[in-house]
């Protein structure tokens, strides 16, 4: 019989693994209790325990599958909890949500709940059995009311980017989840200040919450919206906290753009594609990448990206920014053969003067080959399986040392999978895989 460790590291742009012969294979779970109270939701009628409704709690320690039900503590009725065990290391970041069960539909906790306004909840695995705080659902700790709150929005700078031009008919709205991201307000020009847009909308929620919100141009029908400008969930939403009384904000700029950049800043902007040509997506004597983002309203072609004789599959190219100050926020997306967007978020970075180099980024966030699996079923004691996402420039190799060297296992340049016959001076030592492209 034989049982593994297997250790996935990234290396170059593959991940290794390692196995050694007679050791244990040992998978970390902790327990975890959740914790969330239900009395302002059952206040509103979004949550009926008496009709059959149920709490959850959903994340990624099961993958943001099944989740686990919670039921009312002992202690509070209005509080419901629930034990898990959760796989990981002692320090990983293990993100969730509260879900209502209203008899088969969901209603999922809003965006914006985690750290510093991120999407998901989060807390950090302990070594240990841990609890965590209660918590209200989306953080509602008392029934909601209506406040009035008036947004403000410099337009000037705009003016003069030749961005917004309101003899052209074109309106700037405010856009937030005081109405779930619908069609938002249209702003009206300050009768003392012509640069300054304001509107007032009516609010419904608790005194504390956080509301997220960003601006937009109307260009007569075509919305251009502001990029990553404040805190808030992985879009960079602005935010403001909810009183009880009306509220108006301060005034921004759009765009957090607050004076005229005039020529712009030159930004050199670089992708490595080396995983996408090892996986036979890209062809770079024949393929196209342009970066993307508000300073080209967010063309396909406009600002093209060229790869170098030292290394081709790392592409660069450098365009002057004026659309932002520096130190305002610039979002941006690689595009792949005129269509393929990069999956996600926005990328983001602050702009720096006189000039900038952005660091080299992996298209889609994708840094290695990935993963490697290990079978270890093999009628033969000493053989192992080993198996990958293959790739035509992909191929395993193998050391005993992870200093090297490192040598190609034979035969497996674009295939999937081996069974590997360790030689007898490897049976009682450990053997190292990684992944390489070209």
């Amino acid at each position: 019989m034989k049982t593994i460790c297997i250790i996935p590291t990234p290396v170059r742009l593959g991940l290794w693994a390692g196995f050694l012969l007679g050791s244990a294979f040992v998978a970390c779970a902790v327990p975890v209790t959740f914790q969330v109270n239900m009395s302002v939701q059952t206040a509103l009628g979004t949550f009926d325990a008496n009709a059959g409704q149920g709490v959850e709690v959903h994340g990624s320690f099961d993958g943001w599958g099944a989740g686990l039900q919670l039921f009312p503590s002992a202690a509070d009725p209005n509080v419901y909890d629930g034990t898990i065990d959760v796989p990981g290391n002692a320090g990983s970041q293990v993100q969730y949500k509260f879900v209502i069960n209203q008899g088969g539909t969901q209603v999922w906790e809003r965006d914006g709940l985690g750290p510093g306004g991120s999407q998901n909840r989060a807390f950090n695995l302990s070594d240990a059995a841990q609890t965590l705080p209660v918590v209200f659902f989306n953080d509602q700790v008392s029934p909601p009311g209506p406040v009035d709150v008036t947004f403000q929005i410099n337009m000037s700078i705009q003016k003069k980017l030749g961005n917004f031009d309101p003899a052209a008919g074109h309106l700037v709205e405010a856009h937030g989840a005081f109405d779930n991201w619908g069609p938002g307000i249209t702003l009206a020009v300050d009768p003392n200040n012509a640069d300054i847009y304001q509107g007032t909308v009516t609010i419904t929620g608790s005194a504390g919450a956080t509301i997220e919100h960003k601006f937009v141009i109307n260009q007569s029908g075509t919305p251009i919206w502001e990029g990553n400008v404040g805190p808030g969930g992985p879009f960079g939403n602005r935010t403001f906290t909810l009183g009880t009384s009306p509220q108006t904000l301060p005034v921004v700029y759009f765009n957090n753009v607050s004076q005229d950049p005039g020529a712009g800043i030159p930004v050199t902007f670089r992708v490595n594609l080396g995983v996408r040509v090892a996986h036979g997506q890209f062809d770079t004597a024949s393929g196209t990448v342009v970066v993307a983002g508000p300073f080209n309203n967010w063309s396909t072609s406009v600002s093209p990206l060229t790869n170098t004789v030292e290394n081709p599959n790392i592409y660069l190219g450098t365009y002057n920014i004026n659309t932002v100050s520096p130190g305002g926020s610039v979002a941006f997306k690689f595009v792949l053969n005129g269509g393929t967007w990069e999956g996600g978020d926005n990328r983001a970075f602050t702009l720096e003067s006189p000039t900038q180099t952005l660091p080299i980024e992996y298209f889609d966030h994708v840094p290695d080959l990935g993963p490697l699996a290990i079978d270890v079923t093999a009628p033969d004691p000493f053989a192992v399986g080993i198996s990958w996402t293959p790739g035509p420039y992909i191929r395993l190799q193998k050391t005993t040392n992870l200093n090297g060297p490192w040598e190609d296992v034979a035969d497996t340049l674009g295939q999937g999978s081996v069974t590997y016959q360790p030689p007898a001076d490897e049976v009682q030592r450990p053997t190292f895989f990684r992944l390489i492209g070209p």
